[in-house]
C-alpha cells in the first residue's frame, strides 16, 4: 500500500511538472494547456474498451526484436486518465533478464532461477497507467497524443527455496505514449507503448535493482493491428 501512495504521488508529480513546462512553453511557442474541463473532455472522448495485439521487444544492436506477442488482448481507458489492463502476462517480461554463456557467478545463478520462475509461472497482475494530453501541441488529426505512466506491478515467485517478492518498474518519463484516433467516432484507435526500465528483488530500492548486466529493457506495444 505504501508503494502504491508513493507511486502515486510520483505521478501526481510529474503530472503538475509536465503541466507546468507547458505553460512555459506557451508563452514563448503559443502552446495552449487544457482547462481542467478541457482535459476531463478529451479523456471521456477517449474512454472505452480497445484492443488486439499486444507485442513485447528487446533490444539488439541499435534494433528491436519481437519476441512474443498476444492476440485478442483488451485494456480498459477510462474519463478518470487511467488505463487498466486486468490480466497483464507478466510472465512475458522474463526476457528483461539476460545471463551470458560462460557467466557462472552466484548472481548469474540467482537471476537465471528468477527468470526460469517468471517464465514458468503463467503470471498474470493487474496494470494501470495513467494519461492525459498535456498541450495542443499534442492535438493530431482525427484525435490526440499523450505521454503515458505505468504503475508498479509486483509478484511473488518461488525460487532457489524461497518467495521472493519482485517488482517491475516501466519508465515514467513521459517519453512513452501512445495515440487515440477516430474520423467517425465509431472507427475508434487507442494505441500506446510502454518500457520496462527496471526490476527489484525482495526489496523496491536501489538495493534491490537488479544490475544492467543481468538486465535489459523489453518495449511493450499496444496495438490495434
Amino acid at each position: 500500500m505504501k508503494t502504491t501512495k508513493k507511486m502515486m504521488l510520483f505521478v501526481a508529480t510529474l503530472f503538475v511538472a509536465t503541466f507546468a513546462l507547458s505553460s512555459c512553453l506557451s508563452d514563448d511557442n503559443e502552446t495552449k494547456v487544457p482547462t481542467v474541463e478541457e482535459q476531463a473532455g478529451y479523456q471521456r472522448t477517449m474512454a472505452g474498451t480497445y484492443g488486439s495485439t499486444l507485442r513485447f521487444f528487446y533490444p539488439s544492436f541499435n534494433n528491436v526484436v519481437k519476441y512474443d506477442s498476444l492476440k485478442h488482448y483488451s485494456w480498459d481507458v477510462t474519463a478518470d486518465s487511467t488505463i487498466t489492463m486486468r490480466n497483464f502476462p507478466v510472465c512475458k517480461l522474463d526476457s528483461a533478464i539476460v545471463i551470458s554463456k560462460d557467466n557462472h557467478s552466484d548472481s548469474a545463478v540467482e537471476f537465471a532461477a528468477l527468470r526460469t520462475a517468471i517464465h514458468e509461472s503463467n503470471a498474470t497482475a493487474k496494470l494501470t497507467a495513467k494519461y492525459f494530453v498535456p498541450n495542443d501541441k499534442y492535438f493530431v488529426e482525427y484525435g490526440y497524443s499523450f505521454p503515458v505512466f505505468p504503475m508498479t506491478i509486483k509478484q511473488s515467485f518461488f525460487y532457489n527455496g524461497k518467495s521472493h517478492d519482485v517488482y517491475f518498474m516501466f519508465d515514467v518519463s513521459g517519453t512513452y505514449g501512445g495515440k487515440f484516433l477516430s474520423s467517425n467516432f465509431t472507427d475508434r484507435v487507442f494505441e500506446y507503448n510502454m518500457v520496462l526500465s527496471g526490476i527489484c528483488v525482495d526489496k523496491y530500492s536501489a538495493e534491490g535493482l537488479i544490475s544492467t548486466q543481468y538486465f535489459r529493457q523489453v518495449l511493450i506495444t499496444c496495438s490495434t493491428k
